[in-house]
């Protein structure tokens, strides 16, 4: 082991310094937030950027074998000490999940990014930009808004861009090829995804966003300013989804940055057209046929918000961003085709379809599990008329967008058809066991919204109407990967 250590200590020679850093950080931060000494913000701040600048140091510096191991074993380290509340805490009292969320990030780009120059720059971005924003919105805002939970305001989002401009000026030649328009672009996508992120989500999503943008944009064609103007072009799309009640601001921002990622993932704007027809449909179905049932979540009759989007389009997104081969991109993932895209979005209309229009005609619907008659709107619920909503919406998709996908033949497009209504059944039976259902002490009624006054008889809390229609989107495109493994087997 002595050996070993000293194996260590010579080839790497900054290995042992970052780890004592990082960890005289984290006992100093602790103990100062456990005695009261600082306040938790400022500690869990200090934390931040010795740790993710820790690992900014560490991917020029360490072999990227054995860093991929350290970062591993210690993600898990955290996820034990944060389990067993034995680390730091947020200042609402809830435990400091975000601080794994970092690692995390940085084990992802670790493995699917092979150049270190990007794989520093986005864990800097992360160390510098997102303290900058609290610092400045602690010391100086006098307002604040919420767009998913967190307190977020305005003159953090502007500290988050500043300290992102001079980042990357104090970075150049680094990034220079992309130009300033596109390097602006990439700075108000992170400032949306920072002011987004709630939980310490950003500490996931701004890295992996930073990093990947510039994969992204390496393989698209030298157009100049070409992200700027989608960031241009984004700008109506979320004035006049919002003014129409369609989205929130939360989910016509989430919308936009999808579109983006699509758009730079697939190297063209073609890909937004199944996008674009699943929220157009949604809204205009939910306009035509408003529900009237008070059996659903307490979302309904709502604009869609933030994690709506991302329930429908995040793995849309995922696999746009990753269809088309990036140099400088490692792929761990069975290549992805444009049918499981168009798959994905099928999945996501069948599902909508089905909920609005079948809670509209209130036709006698059953849990699809139990058999038992339920109120219209319940999760797990179908009728007649909604499943054929269902299967309309499938084809509906299917029909409009199949010309996206390359010498697609009819059995193909059946296929994608049938996998979009198997996903909107096997919603139904996610929602049916698992979802968390209420029922009033007062009148007995079930529903899928908690309240006061209210019990819950069934399924999960933590199970909302979100996260299955998300796990039914993820769990058919596996099962078409099954699918195409077993038959290039057999």
């Amino acid at each position: 082991m002595q050996k070993f250590t000293k194996t260590l200590r010579y080839l790497y020679p900054m290995l042992l310094p970052l780890a004592i850093t990082v960890l005289l950080t984290t006992i100093l931060c602790e103990t100062a937030a456990r005695k009261g000494w600082l306040p938790y913000w400022i500690t869990r701040k200090v934390l931040h950027v010795i740790a993710v600048g820790a690992c900014a140091v560490a991917v020029v510096e360490i072999e990227r074998g054995l860093l991929i191991w350290i970062v591993a074993v210690a993600e898990l380290g955290l996820i034990g000490l944060i389990a067993s509340n034995q680390l730091l805490r947020e200042e609402s009292g809830r435990r400091a999940w975000g601080i794994v969320w970092f690692p995390l990030a940085f084990l992802i780009i670790l493995i699917g990014v092979q150049d270190d120059h990007i794989v520093a720059f986005a864990m800097l971005v992360l160390a510098v930009c997102d303290p900058a924003a609290t610092i400045a919105g602690k010391l100086w805002a006098r307002k604040n808004y919420r767009l998913t939970g967190d307190p977020k305001s305005l003159v953090g989002n502007a500290a988050f861009l500043l300290s992102f401009g001079l980042l990357a000026w104090l970075h150049l030649p680094f990034g220079a090829w992309l130009g300033w328009g596109n390097l602006l672009a990439l700075g108000l996508m992170l400032t949306a995804a920072e002011a987004l992120g709630s939980r310490g989500l950003d500490n996931l999503i701004v890295p992996l966003l930073a990093a990947w943008f510039f994969v992204g944009m390496d393989g698209l064609p030298p157009t100049p300013n070409y992200a700027l103007y989608l960031v241009i072009a984004a700008l109506p799309f979320c004035w006049l989804m919002v003014r129409r009640g369609s989205l929130t601001v939360s989910g016509a921002l989430t919308a936009s940055l999808l579109g983006i990622v699509v758009v730079i993932g697939s190297g063209s704007t073609v890909w937004l057209l199944p996008l674009f027809l699943f929220l157009l449909s949604s809204s205009l179905i939910g306009k035509i046929f408003p529900v009237k049932t008070a059996a659903g979540d307490s979302k309904q009759k709502q604009p869609r918000d933030a994690t709506q989007v991302l329930a429908n389009g995040a793995v849309y997104g995922w696999l746009a961003a990753f269809s088309w081969p990036k140099e400088g991109l490692a792929y761990l993932i069975y290549p992805i085709t444009e049918v499981w895209l168009l798959t994905a979005m099928a999945i996501a209309t069948a599902d909508t379809w089905s909920s609005e229009i079948g809670q509209y005609f209130r036709h006698p619907t059953y849990d699809l599990v139990k058999w038992r008659k339920v109120p219209p709107g319940l999760s797990g619920g179908v009728s007649i008329i909604g499943t054929l909503a269902g299967l309309g919406g499938s084809a509906f998709i299917v029909g409009t967008c199949f010309w996206l996908v390359p010498y697609v033949e009819p059995s193909t497009a059946i296929k994608i058809v049938c996998a979009g209504f198997l996903g909107m059944l096997l919603d139904s039976v996610l929602g049916s066991l698992f979802q968390a259902k209420y029922r009033d002490l007062v009148t007995g009624a079930f529903s899928d919204a908690p309240g006061e006054g209210k019990e819950r008889v069934t399924g999960f809390g933590w199970m909302t109407n979100d996260l299955v229609n998300f796990l039914a989107i993820l769990a058919i495109l596996l099962g078409v990967w099954i699918v195409e493994h077993l038959v290039s087997f057999l």
